[in-house]
């Protein structure tokens, strides 16, 4: 089992990890726009929600299972049943991963034509359906190896997987697409679909190669533990992104509707270019939830009732500053950051507007981490049921008299609804009591700072964009020290932290 402090440990080497790919990434996004531009964009960002739908039908909650059934053999003491769970969830993916694929593939024709509304996208739905059943399989091994401690080796092959991605695709689009969208699309597919057999394939060896397996022990009622730990999520999940799916699809044709509007640009400035800056990030946080289900469930196991109290508080707490400060810079350096990016100055605007939710979607991704580690993917099948309709309706109604206001004002309130569902759940299950004044101070610092960084300068290029950003965090720094927020414990930890990597961490 994993020690006390190798949480904290693996999500720092994860966060380093991901902060490389998700920097790759958004350059490989800027590449992209400079390709195909933001209708292009768009057009592509339309494509990957319908073949995303289908990559989440085919997983069907898997992952998360596999994550989950594994660290409870591994909490409970019963190491010897890990490949029967390996074995099952692997049978139970490629059933669900090839009717799906088969589905995708059989249909592309009518998918392109009547939801996504261009034929050009064919091509690259069939061509995802070629590699969904490797891209699923891959989510029960990445789950196993969550569970299991060996994230170094995952995080190479997600390296190597990245690299792969992007190189297949750039060949692709210099020798092929010719700047074609369909072709385009058709390359980004091909891809990512190339990464995702690489990491299959890598992920099975690595497996393979491990020290001598235990002999394997009955696991009983494995079958029925695995169906009812993976169908409520791929319930939850497919309902989701489902709904997610309906909405991208009609965000450009009620957009449509809006006088002036150029819907396909719009949506691929907010889909392409707005959301991955705002969640570029987050790196820290999807790594930190990535590791806190497996462990919450180790612990639920063991029934250690104040491991789980203590990683909840701090991982919240965690979330809360690190969301604050992201959303800071990413609202002083908005203008900035959508003309070195995108060259764009409507995209700066729309990350101005975006960035303020910020704080609220990154403690939303720990406290859904929280929730699925203590087991209650019931209660996420309602709350995103609930928020997902409730979205639809209103961009239905909001965009064609609000346009892009409207699907500001959508995006807010839904998740926002959905936030404080699942907080509520947490608290319910947890006994957790979030401290409302230490968050109220929190947010008080925060105004406090972007009013003061709101008389800065505004310097132009990456050297502007490191200046705010440093400034903006110097500030909020010295406004959480002085308003008690940041107390002299936490200092001594970031200090001993800093000092002695030996020294035990507060989460």
């Amino acid at each position: 089992m994993p020690g006390k402090s190798s949480i904290f440990y693996s999500t720092i080497m994860l966060t380093a990890v991901n902060l490389v790919l998700r920097l790759s990434s958004m350059g490989f996004q800027v590449y992209l726009s400079g390709q195909i531009g933001a209708a292009g964009i768009g057009l592509l960002q339309l494509t990957l929600s319908v073949v995303g739908f289908a990559m989440t039908i085919g997983m069907a909650g898997i992952r998360t299972a596999t994550m989950y059934l594994t660290a409870d053999a591994v909490g409970s003491g019963r190491r010897n049943g890990v490949s029967r769970v390996l074995s099952a969830c692997f049978v139970y993916s490629f059933l669900f991963s090839a009717a799906s694929a088969l589905l995708l593939f059989w249909f592309a024709p009518q998918i392109a034509a009547h939801w996504v509304g261009d034929l050009r996208t064919e091509p690259s739905i069939r061509a995802y359906a070629a590699f969904l059943p490797a891209v699923c399989l891959g989510g029960v091994m990445a789950g196993y190896f969550t569970a299991t401690g060996h994230i170094r080796d995952l995080v190479r092959v997600e390296v190597l997987e990245q690299l792969v991605s992007m190189g297949v695709t750039i060949l692709l689009l210099a020798f092929w697409a010719g700047g074609n969208a369909g072709k385009s699309c058709t390359s980004v597919i091909v891809g990512s679909g190339i990464g995702s057999l690489v990491t299959l394939v890598c992920l099975m060896g690595l497996r393979k190669g491990e020290s001598a397996p235990l002999p394997q022990q009955r696991e009983s009622g494995l079958v029925p533990r695995l169906l009812k730990v993976a169908l409520p999520l791929a319930l939850a999940d497919n309902l989701r992104m489902g709904i997610s799916t309906v909405e991208n699809l009609i965000v450009p044709r009620r957009l449509a509707l809006f006088p002036g509007s150029e819907p396909l640009a719009a949506f691929g400035q907010i889909a392409g270019m707005v959301f991955p800056t705002i969640m570029f990030p987050a790196a820290l946080l999807y790594a930190l939830a990535e590791l806190l289900i497996p462990e919450l469930a180790r612990c639920a196991a063991g029934g250690k009732k104040a491991r789980i109290g203590d990683l909840t508080a701090k991982s919240l707490r965690l979330a809360l500053l690190y969301g604050l400060s992201a959303g800071g810079i990413l609202f002083t350096a908005a203008e900035n950051l959508g003309l070195v990016l995108f060259d764009s100055p409507e995209v700066g605007a729309l990350l101005r507007w975006f960035s303020i939710l910020v704080p609220m979607l990154y403690v939303d991704a720990i406290v859904d981490a929280n929730v699925k580690g203590m087991g209650q993917q019931v209660a996420s099948v309602r709350y995103n049921t609930i928020t997902s309709l409730l979205d639809v309706v209103f961009l239905w109604v909001l965009l064609p008299r609000y346009g892009l206001s409207g699907y500001y004002l959508s995006f807010t309130v839904t998740h926002a609804v959905n936030f404080l569902l699942s907080l509520s759940r947490l608290m319910k299950v947890t006994g957790l009591r979030p401290s409302f004044w230490l968050a109220l101070r929190s947010i008080l610092a925060w105004l406090m700072g972007l009013g003061i960084a709101s008389f800065l300068p505004r310097s132009q290029g990456l050297g502007g964009i490191l200046f705010l950003g440093s400034v903006f965090l110097l500030i909020f720094g010295l406004l959480l020290a002085l308003t008690g927020v940041l107390g002299k414990e936490d200092l001594k930890w970031l200090r001993r932290l800093v000092i002695d990597k030996n020294a035990a961490p507060r989460i």
